[in-house]
C-alpha cells in the first residue's frame, strides 16, 4: 500500500554510493550499462584431473556406478533384455506386492503390464485417469529413470506429463530399469543431456536419487523409507 509518508527514494545520480553499488551488481551480470547485456565470458576450460572422478567414455563406468549404488543401499541386479521380466520378479518376490505403479519415460512398458499382470498384481499405469492418487495406494513401482551418475551411483530422473514424479516416491518399494549405456560419468556429462532431451528447457523437477530414502534424528539413528522409498532396486539391461 502506498504510503505518502514514505520518503521519496533518490532520483538516479543524486546518491553516488547508491549508484556505485548498483554499477558494480550491473557489472557481475555483465551488463556495461543500464539495459545493455554484454556477451558474457567463455565456458572456462575444465581441469580433468580436479574436476572429474571419471572420465567421459570411461568403460570401467558401468562397474563403478554399480559398485557405488550398493554401497549406498541400493540392489542392483544385471541382467540381458530377454531377462528383464525374471529380474523384476526377483526385486518384487520378497515383499508379497499386489499392486503395482507402472511408469516408463522411454522403455516398453506393455509386456512387462502384462507380465504382471499374469502374476495376479493390479497393475496401474501413469497416463491412465487417477494414476497420481494411486500411487500413494501401490505396493510397488517399475519405472525408467533417465540416466545413471558413475562417479556417485545415484540415478536421475526428473517429472513431466508422460513421468510422473509420484510414482518415484511414494510407494515402499521402487524397481528401476536402467539400460547400461545410459550410464554417464558425472553431472557434468548429464547436464548437455538433460537439455538435450528436453529440447533446451529445463525441466521444473530435476531428482538425484542416491539410494532408499533415509534420514537419521539426533542421536544418529539412521531410518530408511521416511519420505520416499524404503527399498530401491536397479535392474542393469547391459545389452
Amino acid at each position: 500500500m502506498f504510503d505518502p509518508r514514505a520518503p521519496t527514494p533518490p532520483a538516479p545520480g543524486t546518491n553516488p554510493k547508491r549508484d556505485e553499488f548498483l554499477s558494480s551488481v550491473r557489472h557481475a551480470l555483465g551488463h556495461s550499462v543500464v539495459g545493455t547485456l554484454a556477451a558474457p565470458a567463455g565456458r572456462p576450460e575444465l581441469n580433468e584431473r580436479l574436476t572429474r572422478q571419471v572420465k567421459m567414455g570411461d568403460p570401467k563406468r558401468i562397474d563403478r556406478w554399480a559398485e557405488l549404488a550398493g554401497k549406498t543401499g541400493v540392489k542392483v541386479e544385471r541382467a540381458r533384455s530377454v531377462g528383464v521380466q525374471a529380474a523384476i520378479d526377483e526385486c518384487l518376490e520378497e515383499h508379497k506386492v499386489q499392486s503395482v505403479m507402472l511408469n516408463m519415460a522411454d522403455l516398453p512398458e506393455d509386456n512387462i503390464a502384462a507380465h504382471l499382470a499374469a502374476r495376479g498384481m493390479k497393475v496401474y499405469r501413469w497416463a491412465q485417469e487417477g494414476c497420481a492418487e494411486a500411487a500413494f495406494n501401490c505396493d510397488a513401482s517399475v519405472t525408467d529413470c533417465r540416466y545413471g551418475l558413475a562417479d556417485t551411483g545415484a540415478i536421475m530422473v526428473w517429472s513431466d506429463p508422460g513421468f510422473g514424479r509420484s510414482s518415484t516416491l511414494t510407494v515402499p518399494v521402487h524397481v528401476v530399469l536402467l539400460p547400461a549405456g545410459r550410464i554417464l560419468a558425472d553431472m557434468i556429462d548429464a547436464l548437455p543431456h538433460v537439455l538435450r532431451d528436453t529440447g533446451g528447457r529445463m525441466p521444473s523437477n530435476v531428482v538425484i536419487i542416491n539410494g532408499p530414502s533415509k534420514t537419521a534424528d539426533i542421536e544418529m539413528n539412521l531410518v530408511t523409507g521416511v519420505h520416499g522409498p524404503k527399498f530401491l532396486y536397479v535392474v542393469v539391461i547391459e545389452d
